[in-house]
This record gives structure tokens, sequence and C-alpha cells, in this order.
């Protein structure tokens, strides 16, 4: 898909987020504007307590604003409730976390197909895809392995795979590299950069800036406002250094 295709999957205006626990009120978004196109790889990147992981709870339909505009693939999605986000979530959004998020005691193909059983698709049909998204990774011959017997570099990747198996619109990766040694992370890097190429629209939450130059475009938050939106290096094939 060209430049001049791609249309906006993402479009916040004003994004304002702040918690509220008795009389305390934290202020974490203060007037976040951002559009992510179809397609896109874009890093988020910023410091711990910057506001880029409530930002990406926001944008995955796990939290709601506190006064703005959100709207997903021309929708407004601004006042969802909880139910109707989980909807959301389920058909939309594929996430792949630090911590990897596997049953450890799990059949690899069992835990890519796991997410499929709430969207109600068939048995054969959900072997079916897991596999395929299991070839994606390069795991397809671990498919009976439990997840416990695998390396961390492994089970990332089979959580990538069970982000992407049910075909989502956009993948969440939040740290994804935060418990890998550095030769393993830049592997799972440039995984995500060979999903893009594939077209698929990938959000990654990242506080290194040598992580974030794997995506095309750079996103730097600080203190719940961007302060900065660049060009990544696409092309990166330097040393991932932790």
């Amino acid at each position: 898909m060209s430049d001049k295709a791609k249309k906006p999957l993402i479009e916040l205006k004003d994004i304002y987020k702040q918690y509220v626990n008795e009389d305390v009120v934290t202020k974490v978004l203060h007037g976040v504007s951002l559009t992510i196109n179809e397609g896109e790889f874009v890093a988020i990147m910023g410091p711990s307590g910057s506001g880029k992981s409530t930002l990406m709870h926001i944008l995955g339909f796990l939290d709601s604003i506190s006064s703005g505009y959100y709207k997903f693939n021309s929708h407004d999605v601004s006042g969802l409730s909880d139910d109707q986000k989980a909807i959301m979530r389920r058909k939309e959004v594929g996430f792949v976390f630090q911590s990897f998020n596997l049953l450890p005691r799990t059949s690899v193909l069992e835990n890519v197909a796991l997410p499929m059983i709430y969207e109600q698709i068939p048995e054969d049909e959900r072997r079916i895809m897991a596999k395929k998204a299991l070839k994606t990774v390069g795991l397809d011959h671990r498919l009976d392995h439990l997840s416990n017997q695998l390396s961390g570099g492994e089970r990332q990747r089979v959580a990538i795979a069970r982000a992407v198996a049910n075909n989502p619109s956009i993948v969440f990766a939040d740290e994804p590299t935060g418990n890998l040694d550095t030769k393993t992370g830049e592997e799972v890097l440039m995984m995500f950069q060979d999903l893009h190429k594939t077209g698929r629209t990938i959000i990654m939450i990242t506080h290194e800036q040598e992580a974030a130059e794997y995506a095309e475009r750079i996103v730097s938050i600080r203190d719940g406002k961007i302060v900065s939106d660049t060009n990544g290096h696409k092309r990166r094939t330097g040393k991932f250094h932790k």
C-alpha cells in the first residue's frame, strides 16, 4: 500500500487522562493529538512515568479517556462501555507483552489458538490459523511443546504468533524486548520489521532509543505530552543494545 493510499487507522484529538482516587487527582495525559495510518510501524518512546503506557492502554481499548476524541478506523470510539471495549480488543487488537503472558503448562499451539475461542472460531479452523501464525515466526516445529519448555526468545515469538493469528487491525508491543538478551531482542525487533513489511500496523511501546529505531516512525512522549514525531530507521541493521 502506497503512502498516498494509506488511510488513518487511529486519530486522537486533544486527549486528556486523569485518575481520581478519593480526593487525589493524578493527571497523566495532557492534550495528546496523534494520527497513525494503516500499515505504519510506530514506536511510542518515553521514560518511566511519561504516560506512554497509559496512551497504549487507551489506544488498545484497555482504558478510557477523560476528555478528547478518539476515532478508530473512521468510527468514534471515545465513549465505549467496558463491554464494547472488550469486543473491540478481541476483534481488532493483538497484544505482545514484556512478560509474554503465556500459559506455562499449555502447548505452544493451544497458547496461540486460545484467544480465538472467545470469537467462537471452530476448533479445526483455530488450529489451522494458529499453525499458520507459528510458521510465520519460525516455530511450526514446536507446536506440541509446552511454553515453559521454550527459551525467552521462543516464548516471545509464540506471543507474537498469538497476537497476529486472528489477523487483527493492529498489533501493540509493550516493551517486547524487556526480558530478552541483546541478540534475542534484536531478532524480535527484526521480526516486527518483517511483519510490518507484510502490511501489519504495529505500535511498539519502549523506553529504549535503540529499540525505537527499528520502527519507521518514533513518537516521543514526556510528562504526558508528545514532544517529537520523527522518522525511524526502517532498514536498521545495527546491533540492539539493552
